[in-house]
């Protein structure tokens, strides 16, 4: 039995059972480290790119607005690529491409200071405009808003 318990308190060879023990622990700490730096890069790219389609969304709301004929009753549609990017203006509710909404009339509506009260009043042309954003990997984005021209003297 004296003999069985000498063999087993021999520690020779536990110095390379040690180093194998920390390899492998470094090996999985840094296949964590390298997996989640690719997932923040993904992170970081896709959010480059949903802000990138915003940002395409919104000029796509401005071409719209630059489109808007006074007292004309439809707007242009248009689509646009913008590298990776790409907008289009859809004008109106739904697919309609009739973007004119109504004509609100406020009375005494003074357009600066000094003009003086009009008592015919104003009109004020509201329209509705929605943008569209895409890039990269799906990203999406729309906005929708709405435009009062004017006022426009009666």
């Amino acid at each position: 039995m004296r003999g069985l318990w000498r063999h087993f308190t021999d520690e020779r060879g536990i110095a390379s059972v040690m180093a194998i023990f920390i390899m492998v622990l470094l090996l999985v700490s840094g296949i964590f480290l390298v997996r989640m730096s690719s997932t923040e890069g993904d992170i970081a790219y896709g959010t480059m790119w949903a802000e990138g389609s915003f940002f395409a969304a919104d000029a796509a709301i401005n071409v719209g607005i630059d489109t808007i004929v006074p007292g004309g009753p439809t707007c242009v549609q248009s689509s646009t690529a913008l590298g990776a990017f790409a907008y289009s203006v859809a004008a109106g509710p739904g697919a309609d491409a009739n973007c004119f909404l109504t004509t609100t009339q406020r009375s005494g509506y003074s357009i600066g200071s000094g003009t003086g009260y009009n008592p015919g009043g104003f009109v004020f042309y509201n329209y509705a405009i929605t943008g569209s954003g895409t890039g990269p990997r799906s990203a999406q984005r729309t906005i929708d808003a709405q435009v009062s021209y004017g006022p426009i003297a009666q």
